[in-house]
């Protein structure tokens, strides 16, 4: 994810360990939103866990609920350098574009 990336090379980042999330919300914004919370939560609280890949174990699409599961590792600033901190999920300016030939989100992080 990208978000992820802001806070240190994600290439320095192991996939040794797993954290599953769960998000809901109330439209697709909503929902969105939710989802990258939770990951930033998993980073801001212990065990300070900083995601490499994300993979979607569950989409419903008609009542906005997302199971995933995160791969990577606890964050140690031996191992992985500190980048630009992640404060929040900005709401506003948030899109999601679905089409039969795309799907693209546009999100801005408050840093």
């Amino acid at each position: 994810m990208s978000m992820f990336a802001y806070m240190t090379e994600i290439d320095t980042v192991d996939m040794v360990e797993k954290q599953e999330i769960e998000a809901e919300g109330d439209d697709m914004l909503g929902l969105l939103f939710h989802f990258l919370d939770e990951f930033l939560f998993l980073f801001c609280a212990e065990p300070f866990f900083i995601v490499r890949k994300v993979k979607i174990l569950e989409f419903d699409k008609e009542n906005f609920k997302i199971k995933a599961v995160g791969y990577g590792e606890e964050f140690d600033l031996s191992k992985h350098p500190q980048g630009t901190e992640v404060k929040a999920i900005t709401y506003g300016s948030m899109q999601v574009y679905d089409t039969d030939d795309a799907h693209d989100v546009f999100v801005i992080i408050d840093i």
